[in-house]
């Protein structure tokens, strides 16, 4: 029996990589993405609710919860992420309205990862699963706490796809 040299063995092997490689590029199909944005929408928009519900249960008030879906990427990548954020509404100091609403989401099973209470602008992060929350007071405009959620990723769409419109949130009904 006689072996291949190494450099057939080597070509052979580069051929079959570039092949699969290849079939594997493209653009990924509108439909999926779609449905990929509409599943992560969903999950962020019940997460938001669940931490609604946890905050209320810690002695806050939650409003005006939205969500918009942001475009993300260049020329070569082209993402979208889906985004919630709500007014936090508490008395007492700054920082103590953001130590509060941490620790009702930490009641609720959430980590925090950091914080800046004693900040002039208190903030503080928290993840729970694939999901992380700022919790921190406006820099511009009426002074609000405000949290944030993100779920972790993005859904990749076709290069092709237009930017989504800026102004594109909508209200997150909390009930």
């Amino acid at each position: 029996m006689r072996l291949l040299p190494l450099r057939m063995l080597l070509a052979i092997a580069l051929a079959l990589g570039l092949a699969m490689g290849l079939g594997s590029c493209g653009d990924p199909d509108p439909e999926q993405a779609a449905d990929d944005l509409a599943s992560m929408k969903q999950a962020v928009n019940a997460e938001l609710r669940d931490m609604a519900a946890a905050l209320t249960g810690g002695g806050l008030a939650v409003e005006r919860a939205k969500g918009r879906v942001e475009s993300e990427g260049m020329s070569t990548y082209r993402a979208e992420d889906y985004k919630a954020s709500a007014v936090v509404v508490g008395e007492g100091a700054e920082g103590e309205q953001v130590d509060q609403a941490a620790a009702a989401l930490e009641e609720a099973g959430w980590t925090r990862t950091s914080d800046g209470l004693d900040a002039s602008e208190p903030w503080a992060q928290l993840e729970r699963d694939d999901f992380r929350t700022t919790i921190g007071w406006t820099k511009v405009g009426e002074r609000e706490l405000v949290l944030t959620l993100d779920q972790e990723g993005e859904v990749e769409v076709p290069t092709d796809t237009e930017p989504v419109d800026r102004d594109n949130s909508e209200d997150i009904p909390l009930d």
